[in-house]
């Protein structure tokens, strides 16, 4: 029996290995996982062996070499008998692992882990040493695969050392992009605290929306090991945290050269579901660049406190603190606003958990800044522009006394104080609320108040304002007194909508809004004394303004502007307003519905007139197509406009072939200067000219075409005028000499033939350089002469008569009844008109052909005071005749004075001379002399007898004067000269209406 024992035991010993593997992979089989053991080494308390479970060619898990050491327990030892594992070395083991779809699979192993998770663990057994050398793990993933090469070791039951270092990997799938370098991570345990360390070069990641370039983790933490016998976790916790990269970015966010550091001192507590931390922490970042929703910022910087931290999770994983933050940018800009030196300093208490954020932060905002929207300062900026440009160049913003609350959704912000900007210019703007928040829970309310320094008087008071997605909508009321490049003194009131998004500031208006300027500046074309009423267009913001670009779109009413340059003044005026800008820039529309235009000018040019059309801001100018009418709403003309953006420009304008007709359209009803022209006038005339500008010069100029004009003018009917006059400048009226107008006729008291008048305008008043008239056969001539512009002015002439017959002139005179001269005058008469009247000095004039002077009885009448004198009266007051002295007595006949009214009835004279000099009080003196014979119709002769010879009684009767009597006769007469014109302009006047029609 013994022998048998023996036999048997020295059989089993030898088959051991046999045994043994029969024994495992019998067992691993049993559960469906085919495996291979080859035995090195199976000897008493320990064996060691090559094993691979998992199919031949594509196992789970390959171990060059396991090393498993045991002992024996028995009843010697007071335990059961069996076999007790006391180490397991794993030397190069290789682990294929997958982790997809959420779940980690281990291939055939996974039955057997399943199996072992539900036995529960064994109170009190003894744990091997475990170790694994130069292992290998191949984890497949959704995303492609990972290697890790690990080296390790566990002693009763815990993690004493760790190291694993991971290959560069190149991952990409749904919303992952990853590209990673040799990563490590080292985990050592000394007695009950563990140290970790992880290392994590990212190449390039995208994930989220999130993406990383060049960046490097480095996380180290000591703490309490886990006692999971007693499920505790007390200790000292001091960890560590360093993140750096070349760029982060998140949509249009992006940081550069990023850099954080978070460091944490405290001590933890309780096990994984009451696990409660606490102590104090620390946390610093830093980005070379900072970009997104349009601000780039450089040199960023921010520092963080943490006091009484206190983290746990049996009150809901809520984390709570004291803080002290302090934010600083070397520089940021935001389109035309530039900052510097921008520091945010705050602190309070924080609390927070995965559901709500609590704050109670109390701090201050400061920051340099400047805005550059209105372009650079130039040497040409007119004193506002220049004055608001210095103000937005430098300023600095403060909030001194900013809360910050939050209590789950609840979120409020009050300023202490003000928050102010000062302009180093001395300008102010004050941003407050009084007696509540100026922010809560995404509304609230608050005024502004901008004064001195160069910027605009305004007050801002927003009622209420909320924010949304993108910005901020506030209702409320807006003035602002100031000046705005090219605006000057200006005032606006308004109430209505704001709406701030993505960058944007668009201002809807809720009323019409009444607006003021001093002074518009245009280049040439400024305008002054501008009033208007700016009332909202349906369906779109009367104001928007984005990255310093603005638009203004609105109906402008009741607007009215002198235009300096143009001498006129716009009223009455309404248009559709669309303008956009940015600086010095602007374009857009103005559709002119209706504009009133008053000339302006000291000597009217033009009656008002109404306007209507375009006008178009583009490329840094103005165009546009204007229409004009009388304000009857009878077109007169088509005006273009072109203003350069170098400042130079024209206004040219056509009135098209004007038709002149009764009852219609008149000359006067264009200008008063055409009053010369009484109605009804008809005929055709058209006017074409232009008006440039530039930066240092003007001009302007036209044409004025007479196709043939009739009408009644002060001197009388005007029949077939026709001309052209070519104006070399409008502002003043200006024509070269040499223009010329011509008419067929004009019927005075005798009619004008042949009228040829050559004349140029200067800036003072009407040159004529000639005048003829084809008159009784000669012609009546004007030497050059000025005709001023100025109201009252006096001007001087030379009338020259060249042979002129008079005899109709006479006739035509209100004394022709009662006098007739058949005369052919040459001479020349000078005169003056002053605001007295007409003024002659030195007159002279000669008959140049024998003719006839009758002057009839009737119209004399003899003066007592004067015996040797006889009056004719009428329009001729006084024609004193000197006759020889003879004293006669009441009723009797002087002979002599009798023979002189016979001569002057029927007088054919060979010589007629005449002076002519204006007397005073009006009247115009004319001395004739005159020599000829009397000559009656009917042949008279003296005959006497003797004793009425020697009575010489016949000198007291009346007696023929015998006819052939030879005349030596001088007249001196005067006539009111005055009067006899107003009469002949009362008379023309009754011929023609001088009414101005509508």
């Amino acid at each position: 029996m013994a022998l048998v024992a023996v036999v048997a035991g020295t059989s089993v010993y030898v088959t051991r290995r046999i045994i043994a593997r029969e024994i495992l992979i019998g067992w691993l089989e049993a559960r469906g996982i085919p495996a291979e053991v080859q035995f090195r080494r199976f000897e008493f308390g320990g064996f060691s062996a090559r094993v691979r479970v998992g199919a031949e060619r594509d196992p789970d898990v390959t171990a060059d070499l396991v090393e498993i050491h045991y002992g024996l327990t028995g009843f010697w030892a007071g335990r059961p008998l069996g076999i007790e594992v006391a180490s397991v070395t794993l030397h190069r083991p290789i682990v294929r692992a997958s982790l997809k779809g959420g779940k980690f699979s281990l291939g055939s192993l996974d039955p057997l882990i399943e199996e072992f998770a539900k036995r529960p663990p064994q109170a009190g057994a003894p744990k091997p040493r475990i170790e694994v050398r130069e292992g290998v793990v191949r984890l497949a993933t959704d995303y492609g695969p990972l290697t890790a090469r690990a080296n390790g070791r566990m002693e009763h039951g815990k993690l004493m050392a760790l190291d694993a270092r991971f290959d560069p990997a190149v991952l990409k799938g749904k919303g992952l992009s990853a590209s990673t370098g040799p990563s490590q991570l080292l985990l050592i345990t000394n007695r009950n605290r563990v140290d970790i360390l992880l290392t994590a070069p990212v190449k390039d990641l995208a994930v989220g929306g999130v993406a990383a370039t060049s960046g490097n983790l480095r996380f180290s933490v000591q703490g309490p090991y886990p006692d999971f016998e007693k499920k505790r976790g007390e200790g000292k916790v001091i960890a560590r945290l360093d993140l750096d990269g070349a760029a982060l970015s998140a949509g249009d966010r992006r940081l550069q050269d990023f850099k954080l550091l978070a460091k944490f001192d405290g001590s933890s507590t309780g096990w994984f579901e009451t696990l409660a931390l606490a102590g104090d922490g620390s946390l610093e970042a830093s980005a070379a660049g900072l970009s997104g929703a349009g601000v780039e910022a450089r040199g960023v910087q921010a520092q963080a406190s943490v006091g009484d931290l206190r983290w746990t999770r049996s009150a809901g994983d809520v984390i709570s603190s004291e803080v002290t933050t302090l934010i600083t940018a070397a520089s940021a800009q935001a389109g035309d606003l530039s900052l510097k030196n921008t520091r945010a300093d705050f602190g309070g208490l924080v609390a927070f958990d995965d559901r709500r954020l609590d704050l109670a932060l109390r701090g201050s905002l400061a920051s340099r800044g400047a805005w550059s929207g209105l372009g650079p300062a130039r040497s040409g900026d007119d004193p506002a522009t220049a004055a608001l440009k210095k103000a937005a160049s430098g300023f600095q913003f403060t909030a001194n006394s900013l809360t910050i609350s939050t209590s789950g959704e609840e979120v409020s912000v009050r300023l202490g104080v003000p928050a102010k900007i000062r302009t180093d210019s001395g300008g102010e703007a004050s941003l407050y609320r009084a007696g509540g928040a100026i922010y809560a829970n995404g509304a609230g309310a608050f005024d502004l108040k901008v004064s001195g320094g160069g910027l605009p008087e305004a007050s801002v008071n927003a009622r209420s304002y909320r924010l949304t997605p993108d910005g901020l909508v506030a209702s409320g009321q807006v003035k602002v007194a100031g000046s705005f490049a090219p605006v000057q003194d200006a005032t606006f009131e308004e109430a209505g909508d704001l709406r701030l998004a993505n960058g944007a500031l668009d201002f809807t208006a809720s009323a019409c809004a009444p607006i003021t300027a001093a002074h518009v500046e245009l280049g040439e074309n400024d305008l002054d004394k501008v009033a208007a009423e700016l009332c909202p267009v349906k369906g779109a913001p009367l104001f928007s303004m984005q990255n310093g670009a603005w638009r203004l779109r609105g109906e402008v009413v009741k607007a009215a502007a002198a235009l300096p340059a143009f001498e006129a003044r716009v009223s009455e005026a309404s248009a559709l307003v669309d303008l956009r800008g940015k600086g010095a820039a602007m374009s857009g529309r103005v559709g002119i519905a209706g504009a009133r235009i008053d000339d302006l000018a000291a000597e009217t040019r033009f009656r008002p007139v109404r306007g209507s059309g375009e006008v178009r801001a583009v490329n840094g100018g103005w165009t546009g197509d204007l229409s004009v009418s009388d304000l009857a709403g009878r077109k007169l003309g088509q005006a273009d406009l072109r203003h350069r953006a170098d400042g130079r420009g024209t206004l040219a304008f056509d009135t098209g072939m004007l038709v002149f007709e009764e009852g219609g359209l008149q000359p006067v009803n264009i200008s008063p200067m055409a009053a010369i022209v009484a109605s009804p006038a008809t005929g055709r005339a058209r006017f074409d000219g232009h008006i440039g500008w530039g930066p240092d010069t003007s001009s302007s100029g036209g044409t004025l075409t007479v196709e043939r004009m009739d009408f009644v003018s002060p001197m009388g009917p005007v029949v077939g005028l026709t001309g052209q006059v070519a104006f070399t400048s409008l502002i003043p009226p200006t024509a070269a000499p040499g223009q010329s107008l011509k008419a067929e006729a004009i019927n005075t008291l005798v009619p004008l033939t042949d009228v040829d008048i050559k004349f140029g305008l200067a800036s003072e008043g009407l040159t004529v350089e000639g005048a003829q008239l084809a008159v009784g056969g000669g012609n009546l001539a004007f030497e050059p002469f000025t005709l001023p512009f100025k109201a009252g002015a006096s001007w001087k002439g030379v009338l020259n008569f060249q042979g002129v017959q008079v005899k109709d002139l006479v006739e035509a005179s209100p004394f022709g009844d009662r006098v007739d001269l058949e005369a052919r005058l040459t001479g020349r008469v000078p005169f003056e008109v002053t605001p007295e009247g007409v003024r002659v000095a030195g007159g002279t004039l000669a008959a140049i052909e024998p003719g006839r002077l009758s002057i009839l009885r009737e119209a004399l009448t003899p003066v007592s005071t004067t015996p040797a004198q006889a009056v004719i009266s009428g329009a001729v007051d006084t024609v004193q005749v000197p006759l020889a002295q003879a004293d006669t007595a009441p009723g009797e006949v002087n002979a002599f004075s009798e023979f002189a009214y016979q001569a002057m009835e029927h007088l054919a004279f060979e010589q007629l001379d005449a002076e002519v000099n204006s007397l005073d009080n009006g009247r115009l003196g004319v001395l004739l002399h005159i020599k000829g014979e009397h000559t009656p119709p009917q042949k008279q002769e003296i005959r006497l007898t003797v004793m009425e010879l020697i009575r010489r009684d016949f000198m007291n009767k009346a007696l023929p004067l015998p006819s052939g009597t030879k005349v030596d006769l001088t007249l001196d007469t005067s006539l009111n000269m005055d009067q006899l014109l107003k009469d002949f302009a009362d008379y023309q006047a009754l011929r023609g209406s001088q009414a101005v029609q509508p």
